[in-house]
């Protein structure tokens, strides 16, 4: 039988492509396997080369003349929502090599031959396409490379929604980081030190929306969120009943109202009953979304080059990205002992930024992190086992996979543990 659209988007984004963002971070770690190509139509898109090169550099006159270009598209891609390239530039002059890039980072979105089965979900499909790209090129567009001290995202160079300018397939094409940077798979997950610097770039954003409140208003929408959805993430957590038995037999039925569209609506929503201002939520800070300068991974001062994939952005309680970051980027055992110490390390950072301007008060941040930690945990829970069935595939080793299956389950129960205790205080 067919999946219905929501099953679809939601397996294929927290498994399927799960190996695509991987295998994505590590194209800009260590460099594309690539086929060098100098094709006009781009990713054999509606888009010449040429057009996309001249939208980038607008303010160079006769462009094309003055650089020559190689496309080098990610070989033997399975991508469910893009066609991803990188565009290697040869500027002629020395005077261009040294003001432009040497290269730019390219998605054109697309609904893949993978998916085309699902025919009677055709138009539910292309209208998941359109949002995460409209929402991705909307952030995109309204930050218009603000640079936000300690908060790095990637430069935006040209972009294209959906069908926007002449039926064509939309476009992002943003700064390349291929060479420059390291990522860490989710087991072992963040160390301490990255998941502070981490805390310290929450609070530096969510200091800049506090300052720019009109930021949220494009986000207000609950396109991530509705009934199929939250009813496959419920079900998928289940699977760890049948994992291990001893620790979650009846925990997760237990939970199903928390796993309601209106129970997530409200903690993505709380800030009115908190009395606090909402911020701009990412949604998906797993460890594949943090780019860190190469030099500095695995050292005590490690350094952010650049947090990617905004597609997922809405406005929610500030501590939304903080729980996720908590819940599955690192150990139970961490969480727990530093758990406090981080919420008070944000709520310090924010009066370090803004003074006497900070809206929020400490109480208000631990108060806010205990309202949205069981709606968290949805997607945490989901998540795991997603992950779970990724190391079946993807570790060959079976220590290995034993090792790192088991940890994901100590991460669950440590958050299913922990649901339990909130929801009865």
């Amino acid at each position: 039988s067919k999946l219905s659209i929501r099953d679809f988007f939601a397996i294929s984004l927290q498994t399927i492509l799960i190996l695509e963002i991987i295998q994505s971070i590590r194209t800009m770690i260590d460099g594309f396997e690539i086929t060098a190509t100098s094709m006009t139509k781009l990713l054999g898109s509606s888009y010449s080369t040429e057009y996309v090169i001249r939208q980038c550099f607008p303010e160079i006159d006769n462009v094309n003349e003055r650089v020559r270009y190689e496309v080098l598209p990610l070989e033997n891609a399975k991508s469910f929502w893009s066609l991803i390239a990188r565009i290697s530039l040869k500027w002629i002059s020395d005077e261009d090599i040294k003001k432009y890039p040497s290269s730019v980072f390219i998605k054109v979105p697309t609904i893949s031959d993978n998916v085309m089965d699902v025919e009677d979900d055709m138009d539910s499909l292309k209208r998941t396409l359109i949002d995460l790209t409209e929402n991705e090129e909307t952030f995109y567009r309204m930050m218009n490379n603000t640079a936000i001290a300690g908060f790095p995202y990637p430069h935006y160079y040209y972009g294209e929604m959906v069908a926007e300018m002449d039926d064509r397939e939309g476009c992002l094409v943003l700064e390349d980081f291929s060479g420059k940077v390291a990522a860490i798979d989710y087991i072992p997950g963040f160390t301490i030190p990255q998941v502070e610097c981490l805390i310290d770039a929450l609070a530096s954003w969510h200091a800049y929306v506090f300052d720019h409140p009109e930021l949220t208003k494009p986000f207000h929408h609950l396109k991530h969120i509705d009934d199929d959805f939250q009813l496959l993430m419920f079900t998928e957590s289940q699977k760890l009943e049948s994992y291990r038995p001893d620790w979650f037999e009846d925990r997760i039925s237990k939970l199903e109202k928390y796993f309601s569209t209106d129970y997530a609506y409200g903690a993505i929503r709380s800030y009115n009953e908190l009395e606090i201002p909402p911020v701009i939520v990412h949604m998906d800070m797993n460890t594949t979304n943090v780019l860190w300068k190469k030099e500095t991974i695995g050292t005590s001062k490690p350094e952010i080059m650049s947090i990617i994939d905004f597609q997922q952005v809405h406005t929610g309680n500030l501590c939304e990205d903080i729980a996720r970051i908590l819940q599955i980027g690192i150990s139970t055992e961490m969480r727990r002992e530093h758990e406090d110490r981080l919420l008070d390390r944000y709520h310090q950072k924010l009066e370090k930024i803004m003074g006497k301007r900070n809206p929020v008060t400490l109480d208000q941040v631990h108060a806010a992190y205990r309202r949205v930690f069981p709606s968290v945990s949805n997607f945490a829970l989901f998540a795991v086992v997603c992950y779970y069935s990724m190391y079946n595939e993807q570790e060959k080793d079976e220590r290995k996979r034993a090792e790192k299956q088991q940890e994901l389950l100590s991460r669950a129960k440590g958050i299913v543990d922990d649901v339990y205790r909130i929801i009865e205080e």
